[in-house]
């Protein structure tokens, strides 16, 4: 599936003589390296308005805008422009940009605008949502991106869809009724096509990690990049209000450049407490949820060999208790 939106990266303007749609030399060397200075590996359309003085008749100028627009246009196609890619227009006078009183005026109100929008690309995101242990896959599925938050259901059969522009962040959270979540933040054009995303029935030792919490470096303080992944845990917080959970803390802390244990254990508990206040300020009842500190005790990478595998081990899991 393809869509796609416009955005305006640059602007050209050339003149006319009086009473003339004749486009002068000095004018198509201009648009010459106006086209060759856009990067061709960009699609572009181009977008042209040609516009008059205010002598004359309104429907006279309004002829000689629209031929003024037409030879920018049969200009552009003998640069190669493909005819889909160009549109225009003739304002004729209704729009100058000074007064048509004096001669100056009038000479650059006699224009046409060429204007380049980018194409904006969309890509789809497309998954299914597999419920272990049931045959109807129906479940919740949120996204959210710097530009908002948009939600659908699955199809009985686990499947979802969303248009989303090229190389975006997205995060996405999974929901079912009796179900762990799934939470995770990609990017459109490095990370799709995903695979399926299976969801556990909940159940004591059930665990989701949490790997797009961000804090500020060797504190227990929340980047605001955390927001998505925030949100998506109060949300399967507020659906399982008689849960019991473990806040469980992991650092990084390889043999290799590990300081003094106590640091890192408290850093890792103090992380948790972050999280849990958190929710309590978002109005979920934590009595019942432990904060616990794993320290460097259960690395996914015991020697990370770069900042990916290093992240990795520096995570917020979510485990299920009762």
């Amino acid at each position: 599936m393809g869509q796609f939106t416009e955005k305006l990266v640059d602007r050209l303007t050339v003149h006319f003589e009086n009473d003339s749609y004749t486009l002068d030399e000095e004018y198509k060397a201009e648009i010459n390296e106006f086209i060759r200075n856009l990067d061709v590996v960009i699609p572009y359309v181009f977008r042209i308005q040609g516009h008059t003085d205010s002598i004359g008749s309104v429907q006279y100028n309004q002829r000689l805008s629209n031929r003024r627009s037409n030879t920018i246009k049969d200009y552009l196609l003998d640069l190669g422009i493909p005819e889909k890619l160009i549109s225009l227009k003739g304002i004729g006078e209704m729009k100058p940009i000074k007064p048509n009183s004096e001669e100056e005026g009038r000479a650059y109100n006699r224009r046409a605008n060429i204007f380049v929008f980018e194409i904006q690309k969309y890509r789809l995101f497309r998954s299914k949502v597999i419920l272990s242990g049931n045959k109807d896959n129906k479940a919740a599925v949120y996204i959210q991106t710097d530009e908002g938050m948009d939600s659908t259901f699955t199809d009985d059969k686990g499947n979802f869809a969303f248009v989303i522009p090229e190389n975006k962040n997205v995060t996405y959270g999974i929901f079912a009724k009796g179900y762990m979540f799934s939470t995770r933040t990609i990017n459109t054009s490095r990370d799709l096509p995903i695979g399926d995303i299976v969801l556990n029935r909940i159940k004591p030792g059930e665990k989701v990690s949490l790997n797009n919490l961000y804090f500020v470096g060797d504190q227990a303080i929340l980047l605001p990049e955390s927001q998505p992944e925030l949100v998506n845990l109060t949300r399967f917080a507020r659906n399982n209000p008689g849960l019991k959970l473990e806040i469980g803390g992991h650092v990084n802390g390889p043999k290799s450049y590990f300081g003094d244990p106590k640091w890192y254990y408290d850093l890792a508990l103090n992380r948790t407490k972050t999280i849990k206040e958190y929710l309590d300020a978002a109005g979920i009842n934590t009595e019942n949820y432990v904060c616990k500190s794993y320290s460097n005790t259960q690395m996914v990478n015991t020697e990370p060999k770069n900042e990916a595998e290093a992240k990795m081990n520096r995570r917020v899991e979510i485990k299920i208790l009762e």
